[in-house]
């Protein structure tokens, strides 16, 4: 019970550094964007872990909705952003 809530903290924290980052880094090189692409890197490792935590066993926690939904949203904005990237 308590493993998703802490996944889904540190996720919830990522994203305000990545904020932060954004707002306040340097314009030279692009930092947020590579944190970007970690968040993502780490977050396939949250799909995999709500895979064999949440879809395989008989009681679900609804409680894994939160990280995987906050997973999928940093996985598709990261899909996002190297569509423009492309088109661009």
């Amino acid at each position: 019970m308590i493993f998703p809530i802490i996944i889904a903290v540190v996720q919830l924290v990522s994203f305000g550094h990545l904020y932060y980052i954004h707002k306040h880094g340097s314009g030279q090189f692009p930092a947020d964007f590579i944190e970007l692409n970690i968040l993502a890197i780490c977050n396939i490792g949250v799909l995999i872990l709500a895979y064999f935590f949440y879809f395989k066993v008989d009681v679900k926690l609804s409680i894994w909705l939160v990280p995987i939904l906050l997973s999928a949203i940093t996985i598709a904005l990261l899909i996002v952003l190297y569509i423009i990237m492309w088109i661009n």
